[in-house]
C-alpha cells in the first residue's frame, strides 16, 4: 500500500517516442513505462505531435474523462452532427454509446481517464462529409491585440528574421493563421539558443539558409499580447535579426500561404499585424541608423 510514483522524466522520456502512453490499468500488451496496475480504471496521455484525426468509433460501457493539458481537439458526433471544441486547459466527458470522429492539432496533449476499464471499443461507419471534416487539418486563428482585450498566459521566446535580398528587398511571407504579412520567424525550442532558432524557422518556412549579421530591435512590451483559437494568450518576447541569404529560390511550408520580395517603399501596402508593423519601421530606421530598438 502507501504510494506509488512515475517520475515525470520517465513520462517525457517514453512520449519521446510514443504518442499514446498509459499510467494505470490493467494492460494486456507490454509497456516501456513501469506503470501503475488497476483493474477498475485506465488513465493515460494521448500526446499528438502532428495534426490527426481518429477513426469513428464509440464505446459500449466506459465513459472517457478528459482534460486537455496543451493544444486543441474538436469531437464531431455522428448522430447529431454537432461539432465539440475543446482547448487547454478544459475537462470533458464522452458518454458511452456516443458516436464521434475526433481531430487534433499539432502539439496537442491529453490527460484521459477511461471507466471501467477494458477493450470495448466500437468501430462506427462515418459518411463521406463527415471524413471530408475530420481529414481537413484542425489550426488556430491568430488575433494580434494591443490593450486590455486578453489576458496573457503564456510567455515563449521567439525569433524574427528581416532578410534582405541582393536588392535590398524584405522578404515577407502571408501567414495563413491570420492572412496577414510579417517576417519569418518563430518559437524557441528547448534544446536550442535564439541564433539557432532563427536559422531553423527560417529554413522551414522559407527553405532559406541565412547568415546573421546584426539584432535589430528586441521586443518585450507586455501590454502587446497574441491571442488564439486554442486559449493560449501569449505576451510578447521576441528578438528581430538583421540577416542576408545568397539563395533565391523560396519554398514555403504549411504556416503561410505566399511570400514576397518587398520594395521598402511598398511595405505600408501590406495588412500587418500593428506589433509588426513597428518592427518593419524598425527595420528601415537600423537600415539608416544601425541603431538598435529595445522596446
Amino acid at each position: 500500500m502507501g504510494f506509488k510514483r512515475i517520475k515525470n522524466t520517465a513520462i517525457e522520456n517514453c512520449l519521446e517516442s510514443l504518442d499514446r502512453q498509459y499510467l494505470l490499468g490493467r494492460l494486456g500488451r507490454p509497456q516501456e513505462l513501469e506503470h501503475i496496475d488497476d483493474e477498475d480504471l485506465e488513465i493515460g496521455i494521448s500526446d499528438y505531435k502532428n495534426a490527426r484525426y481518429e477513426d469513428a468509433h464509440s464505446h459500449v460501457k466506459a465513459k472517457e474523462y478528459q482534460y486537455i493539458l496543451k493544444g486543441m481537439t474538436e469531437y464531431k458526433d455522428i448522430d447529431s452532427g454537432e461539432v465539440h471544441r475543446f482547448v487547454a486547459g478544459d475537462f470533458y466527458v464522452i458518454y458511452p454509446e456516443t458516436k464521434y470522429l475526433q481531430k487534433v492539432k499539432q502539439e496537442t496533449r491529453i490527460l484521459f481517464v477511461k471507466y471501467p476499464a477494458g477493450n470495448d471499443k466500437v468501430n462506427e461507419t462515418a459518411s463521406q462529409s463527415d471524413l471530408e471534416w475530420a481529414t481537413n487539418p484542425l489550426r488556430v486563428n491568430r488575433i494580434d491585440s494591443k490593450g486590455e482585450n486578453f489576458v496573457a498566459n503564456s510567455l515563449v521566446p521567439a525569433t524574427a528574421a528581416a532578410i534582405l535580398d541582393d536588392r535590398s528587398r524584405l522578404l515577407l511571407v502571408q501567414r495563413r493563421d491570420s492572412g496577414n504579412w510579417a517576417m519569418p520567424g518563430g518559437t524557441m525550442e528547448m534544446d536550442e539558443s535564439l541564433e539557432g532558432c532563427i536559422v531553423r524557422e527560417v529554413k522551414e518556412e522559407t527553405g532559406l539558409n541565412i547568415k546573421l549579421e546584426a539584432i535589430i530591435g528586441t521586443y518585450t512590451d507586455p501590454n502587446t499580447k497574441i491571442a488564439y483559437s486554442d486559449g493560449e494568450v501569449r505576451r510578447e518576447f521576441s528578438v528581430l535579426f538583421y540577416a542576408r541569404s545568397n539563395a533565391s529560390k523560396i519554398v514555403i511550408d504549411e504556416e503561410s500561404t505566399n511570400w514576397k520580395w518587398v520594395e521598402m517603399e511598398q511595405l505600408d501596402s501590406y495588412p500587418m499585424a500593428p506589433s509588426q508593423k513597428k518592427r518593419v519601421n524598425d527595420v528601415i530606421s537600423f537600415l539608416k541608423t544601425k541603431t538598435i530598438k529595445i522596446r
